[in-house]
């Protein structure tokens, strides 16, 4: 749409209409049907397709049509097009989530979840499956909150698609009041939010006889059970090696339902002898007339180190 320059002795001034000046003696500029007619059709293109019936003596209806629903129509979810983006599109998009809702039971998610907050509530376990990671873009998002008083696991729908803290795995689990942001980056879906810390190398543990548990500030606090060797001391290797020392700990008995109204132990963690890799009690019995080390008496220690 421009000016009509191409048509012959228009009369155009400077490229643009002007008024007839009879002192002057200066003509006005024509206005050909041919620009009229397209001018006002561009108008009116406008108007009807915003529903509107076009009127004469309206002299408003290219803004209702601006202003109308009608006219503007928001993109399909994931469009990355350069057209313009309604309020409906930048919300579902961008910042507040798209929707909420809350789920009770097995479900698989669809595409038509991402960008929702989902709550996942209930008493007892369930499992719910992610959308194909290959089926959903880059960035897409979806967000699950665990109220429910029993674990819920969250599986892939194929493969090892769910990434806490660098692992691939088949699925996760979350526990009453765990939160997780799956966010699909290069093709799987990458956990956030506190569902991921238990997989990550900061909390590490291994809960057995003999095991250990880290924690972010660098603590490591481990325990292991083991038996007095003649001369009643108990050496025993940790399950793994503290990275720079040995804190403290503490020892006791491993058995107190062989004490009896004769004979008690007590027992001793020896911090100068423990090692990053190897801690040490002392024990002895104490009887009704002697205190002496024995072989063979059942011990536990409890040491923290970092």
């Amino acid at each position: 749409m421009d000016y009509p320059k191409s048509v012959p002795s228009v009369g155009l001034v400077n490229g643009q209409f002007v008024d007839e000046d009879p002192i002057a003696g200066k003509p006005g500029s024509l206005i050909p049907a041919t620009w009229g007619n397209s001018v006002t059709q561009e108008i009116l293109n406008v108007v009807q397709a915003a529903g509107l019936t076009p009127n004469e003596s309206s002299n408003n209806q290219l803004l209702a049509a601006l202003r109308s629903p009608t006219l503007f129509t928001t993109a399909p979810q994931f469009d990355g097009g350069r057209s313009a983006a309604t309020s409906e599109f930048v919300q579902r998009a961008l910042g507040s989530y798209a929707s909420a809702r809350g789920i009770y039971a097995a479900t698989s998610l669809t595409q038509a979840d991402v960008g929702c907050s989902i709550g996942l509530g209930g008493n007892a376990t369930y499992t719910v499956t992610l959308p194909d990671a290959a089926a959903v873009p880059s960035g897409a998002t979806i967000s699950l909150h665990c109220r429910n008083s029993a674990p819920v696991t969250v599986a892939s729908k194929t493969g090892t698609q769910i990434s806490p803290q660098g692992a691939y795995l088949a699925s996760i689990v979350l526990n009453n009041g765990e939160s997780a942001n799956f966010v699909r980056e290069s093709g799987v879906w990458v956990v956030y939010g506190t569902a991921a810390l238990k997989y990550s190398t900061n909390y590490a543990a291994q809960f057995a006889t003999s095991g250990y548990q880290k924690f972010p500030s660098g603590l490591i606090v481990q325990w292991v059970t083991g038996g007095s060797d003649a001369n009643g001391n108990m050496t025993v290797s940790l399950p793994i090696r503290f990275p720079n020392a040995v804190l403290g700990g503490i020892a006791n008995e491993g058995n107190p339902a062989g004490w009896s109204a004769s004979n008690v132990t007590v027992w001793a963690f020896d911090g100068g002898s423990s090692t990053t890799t190897t801690v040490v009690a002392r024990v002895r019995s104490v009887l009704a007339s002697s205190v002496k080390a024995d072989p063979g008496i059942s011990g536990r220690i409890l040491v923290w180190g970092y």
